[in-house]
């Protein structure tokens, strides 16, 4: 039983057996489900959340492990999750947003956080290859996030978070 909840909150409630781009759909899922919750509840209980789905992906993935037939299972999709939220809660631009800047906003951060995390560039590559079992499945990710935090913050750094 325990291991079918753990499969199922790795898969992102079954989103990671999907058949084609299971993290790029988790990602648009994630992104969707921030500009609902952005609404109703404070910055800090998304972030509390997000970091409780961090510490529980530890578990469920070494408790999990052997179930995937790959070293980073595509069908794992909880990682793309905690990546796309860090990015999108790290910068509180749209506190001051209109809701069409917030749309903007989550674009760019789902763009660039699936441009890290499918191309894995520089740094993230490298966790990718070298870093193995639950930290190197949530690392790469965690790492994409961080990238795209640095670029967005840059970016709205200089044009001020007017798009």
């Amino acid at each position: 039983m325990n291991k079918k909840i753990n499969l199922f909150f790795l898969t992102f409630f079954k989103i990671g057996n999907i058949k084609y781009a299971p993290g790029t759909i988790a990602s648009f899922i994630t992104c969707a489900l921030f500009l609902i919750l952005i609404n109703f509840v404070s910055l800090s209980i998304i972030f509390l959340s997000t970091l409780i789905i961090f510490i529980y992906s530890f578990v469920a993935i070494n408790s999990s492990y052997e179930e995937f037939n790959s070293e980073d299972p595509k069908e794992i999709v909880i990682d793309e999750v905690v990546g796309q939220m860090l990015t999108l809660i790290a910068i509180p631009v749209y506190e001051t947003l209109y809701p069409t800047q917030k749309l903007y906003y989550c674009i760019f951060a789902f763009v660039l956080f699936r441009f890290f995390d499918i191309w894995k560039p520089l740094l993230v590559g490298y966790v990718d290859k070298n870093v193995k079992g639950a930290l190197g499945i949530m690392l790469d990710d965690i790492i994409a996030g961080v990238f795209t935090i640095i670029i967005l913050s840059t970016l709205f750094f200089y044009i001020g978070g007017k798009l």
